[in-house]
């Protein structure tokens, strides 16, 4: 299933609830838990617990929902 964790897609930014999931082999899904704004394909996203880098990947895609939160996938590493 999904884990749920923390993720940044900007430096300064505080860390955002979200949970990944397996995409694809190269793939993950995110799905803040809050909407996010702007947020493009080529930025970075980077995953925490607590104080934990579980590490990364480039966002590939992005689904905007007027009723949902943000999702992207992301190449990770």
């Amino acid at each position: 299933g999904p884990l749920w964790c923390t993720a940044k897609t900007r430096y300064r930014q505080p860390a955002q609830r979200c949970t990944i999931a397996a995409h694809t082999d190269a793939h993950v899904r995110v799905e803040f838990s809050a909407a996010q704004r702007a947020i493009t394909p080529g930025q970075s996203v980077v995953f925490y617990q607590d104080q934990d880098c579980l590490g990364g990947g480039i966002i590939s895609s992005v689904e905007k929902a007027h009723t949902k939160p943000t999702t992207v996938a992301s190449n990770c590493r």
